[in-house]
């Protein structure tokens, strides 16, 4: 009985279970949930935009209703290089994901359409996207999660990526920090 206890105290106070967006609700839903479809297999998409998204992170599992897993932490070469072979290996496992196969990073713009704006940590709709801010990198420790945009910045030698703990965009060398995926079509 004591080990029961002691785990479930442990899990209760545990970062990840205590991961809950927090959201201004006398602010209007800039992503509400009514504004995707979802196709009930991983994938979702954006009545808006007209794009599609998968719902978990590189890394991470769909399992019917949620993510499962630990989202992959890669720099921006690597994640092109990812989200290329998902596109053209036939014996990848996400080739094909959703009855699909043409999965990319997304520019900065498009990741900035799926941004719920009354909320952070995540800002992001958590019943679209669960367990945005799932992960085991510094970020995550810190409290902060980064998604990779396929969008180059060439003057400043650097690429957009999008902080889904407060919905801001920022720049960064390409090599100098791995970042997490979410992919579109």
């Amino acid at each position: 009985m004591n080990k029961f206890l002691l785990t479930l105290l442990l899990s209760l106070c545990s970062p990840l279970a205590l991961a809950i967006a927090i959201c201004d609700d006398s602010l209007p839903r800039t992503s509400p949930s009514s504004r995707f479809l979802d196709h009930g297999n991983g994938t979702v998409t954006d009545r808006a935009s007209g794009l599609t998204w998968m719902r978990c992170q590189l890394g991470q599992t769909w399992q019917g209703n949620s993510c499962s897993g630990e989202p992959t932490r890669l720099y921006w070469q690597q994640a092109l290089l990812t989200a290329e072979r998902i596109r053209t290996e036939s014996n990848h496992a996400l080739h094909g994901f959703g009855g699909h196969k043409d999965w990319r990073l997304p520019t900065i713009k498009e990741l900035t359409s799926i941004l719920e704006s009354a909320c952070y940590k995540p800002a992001l709709n958590e019943t679209i996207f669960p367990r945005a801010m799932a992960g085991d990198g510094k970020e995550v420790n810190d409290g902060y999660v980064y998604l990779w945009s396929s969008t180059p910045f060439p003057a400043g030698k650097t690429v957009a990526y999008l902080d889904i703990t407060s919905g801001s965009v920022g720049l960064r060398a390409p090599s100098a920090w791995a970042k997490q995926v979410l992919l579109v079509r």
